[in-house]
């Protein structure tokens, strides 16, 4: 025979619905205590059918309450889908990438009405980027991993507009790919505008031809080059006999007549590299030939005279050469010059004039960089860097210097022929590890500047993954990616970025805004904070360009929650501009030249009128 309580589980059981057999159990096991034996009978009772209401009453306002945390829950999230939809260019895609959705901004930007792109594949918007690129991101995004970059994209009238992007696999319950959604924001105009300074940057604003910068960049890219420095001789006399308007005419002047004089303007090009001294480039071009044009334009512009104020000026031209390899043709060339000038029939450089001092001056610096080594004179000087909203300096940027006797070199001497003689490695880990010993008690932000080449390097990346493991200060660490090369090797960049990360460090870029393919790093990097280009913050108060950049760069920055710092902060004229813009840091020689200790430095800064 059943006990009471086999009866009253059973009877439970056979009587309440799934969704609320537990609560009822309760309920009766709570009624058995109370009643007793009598409970039985009073559960075969009307009470029974009021015993179910009540339960069901009780999960109804449990579910309404539910349901109303949902819709309020789903109802903001409405609100952020629409913000996200008006600011984004919104896609989706099927496996193969065929388009199974677009919004609005997508068909506003790209000028394609929904019912043309719905089934088409997203190659339909692509520019003109290498197969590569989207070998690259498809093998990404199958893996169930996001793809971030910056495409440039095509519209329906075949004009481009370029886009900072991500693609995410969506997943479903079983973690297989269902879809694929892309989010773009566009960056169509801080593309140009960089472009824009690009070419700005490499054009003289004086004579409208290749400035120094060009002539750098062009000698690299060259296949067997030459080159022909010209000067005009005595060209101080005129700037200080007619004045310094009309020395800038007669360098309009000669520019513009060097370029019409060449014969061959395909492959002749003309750059102004500073004050009076231009420079011509050949490429693949036969020696003889090379001089007697040369030759041929100078002579050509000295006997037509140039008319100033009524007088009739002859210039004159000086004029050497180099046909030495493109690594050493500017080098070289320089060299020639200074050495024509004391030996005026040698215009031509001969590697037995001057390789042999060149030699010597490498070995000088080796030789210095070892001493400085072996004597502890590598050392780590301060700049600091001033928040411009707290108007404190919270952070400082570690810059090697070597101490020479009462002497403070600056790197700019010796870090180069470092990486020739194989010493560059030793002066990295040397800076590193003196800029944590000093910040080791201290509670500022440091940053340490790194290469692309450092990062690649066993040596110095797993010494400093041991530093922070030792010393537990990596929330107080910036690395500051300095872009000398391309990432070539991007899987190992980044496992050391989520590798540091993981200790609390902080990436930065320098230089920003001097190429796109920043926008790149930034997509890939996820870095913390970009320091604009000094080449922008220095003639920021005279050049418009320069200022719309800036903002530009700014408004990106802000979007993308980055912070902005900059550099070559030299007078309160520029700094008031660069707040006025909204960065978020400065760092020049108007805060502070670099110094051996901070100690103090703090106190002394906020004395001064800043704000």
């Amino acid at each position: 025979m059943l006990n009471p309580n086999e009866i009253l589980l059973k009877l439970v059981i056979s009587k309440c619905e799934s969704n609320i057999k537990k609560n009822y159990y309760i309920i009766c096991i709570l009624l058995y205590k109370i009643l007793g034996e009598d409970y039985l009978s009073f559960i075969n009772t009307e009470y029974l059918l009021l015993l179910l209401i009540l339960l069901f009453l009780i999960f109804f306002i449990l579910k309404l309450k539910e349901f109303k945390k949902l819709k309020k829950e789903n109802h903001i999230l409405k609100q952020y889908n629409e913000a996200t939809k008006d600011s984004n260019i919104i896609s989706t895609a099927d496996l193969k990438g065929n388009i199974t959705y677009v919004n609005d901004k997508f068909c506003e930007v790209s000028l394609y009405t929904y019912e043309e792109v719905l089934g088409k594949p997203h190659s339909i918007v692509r520019g003109e980027e290498d197969d590569e690129i989207f070998q690259q991101l498809w093998e990404t995004i199958k893996n169930k991993k996001v793809w971030y970059g910056v495409l440039k994209n095509r519209k329906k009238n075949g004009e481009f507009y370029w886009v900072n992007i991500n693609i995410r696999p969506i997943l479903d319950e079983k973690n297989e790919i269902i879809e694929y959604i892309a989010i773009r924001h566009e960056i169509t105009d801080l593309v140009l505008k960089t472009e824009e300074l690009k070419r700005n940057l490499r054009l003289d604003s004086l004579t409208n031809i290749g400035n120094r910068y060009k002539l750098i960049e062009d000698v690299s890219k060259s296949v067997n080059p030459c080159i022909s420095i010209l000067d005009i001789v005595s060209f101080s006399d005129v700037n200080d006999f007619f004045g310094y308007k009309t020395g800038d005419n007669v360098l309009k002047i000669v520019a513009r007549k060097i370029e019409e004089l060449l014969i061959d303007k395909e492959n002749y090009k003309v750059y102004r590299d500073h004050s009076d001294t231009f420079c011509i480039v050949a490429q693949n071009e036969d020696r003889d030939k090379f001089i007697k044009n040369i030759d041929e334009i100078s002579k050509t512009i000295g006997k037509v005279p140039i008319v100033i104020k009524s007088r009739e000026l002859y210039v004159q031209l000086s004029y050497v050469f180099s046909f030495e390899s493109k690594e050493n043709l500017l080098e070289t060339a320089n060299i020639i010059k200074r050495y024509s000038q004391a030996n005026k029939n040698i215009i031509i450089y001969d590697k037995a004039l001057e390789l042999e001092k060149d030699y010597e001056k490498n070995i000088f610096w080796t030789l210095k960089i070892k001493k400085a080594l072996d004597e502890d004179k590598i050392v780590p000087y301060f700049q600091p860097i001033y928040n411009l909203k707290t108007n404190k300096i919270e952070k400082y940027e570690a810059l090697i210097r070597l101490i020479d006797g009462n002497n403070v070199i600056s790197p700019y001497y010796f870090l180069d022929i470092s990486k020739k003689s194989k010493q560059y490695l030793q002066l990295t880990k040397t800076m590193i590890q003196k800029t944590f010993d000093y910040f080791r008690d201290k509670d500022f932000e440091f940053s340490i500047n790194l290469t692309f080449e450092d990062i690649k390097s066993e040596y110095i990346s797993s010494f400093i993954i041991e530093l922070l493991k030792e010393y537990k200060i990596g929330h107080r660490v910036v690395f500051e990616i300095v872009e000398s090369e391309e990432i070539d090797n991007f899987r190992k960049i980044n496992e050391f970025f989520v590798t540091i990360r993981e200790y609390g460090c902080k990436i930065a870029i320098d230089d920003f805004g001097s190429g796109y393919s920043n926008f790149e790093y930034l997509a890939k990097l996820n870095v913390d904070y970009i320091k604009i280009d000094g080449s922008l913050i220095k003639d920021i108060l005279i050049n418009k360009s320069s200022q719309n950049i800036v903002s530009m760069l700014v408004n990106f920055a802000k979007g993308q929650k980055v912070k902005t710092i900059a550099e070559f902060v030299s007078n309160k004229d520029i700094l008031n501009k660069v707040r006025e813009l909204g960065i978020d840091y400065v760092q020049g020689y108007y805060i502070k030249e670099p110094i051996a200790s901070i100690d103090g430095l703090n106190d002394i800064i906020s004395l001064r009128e800043f704000s």
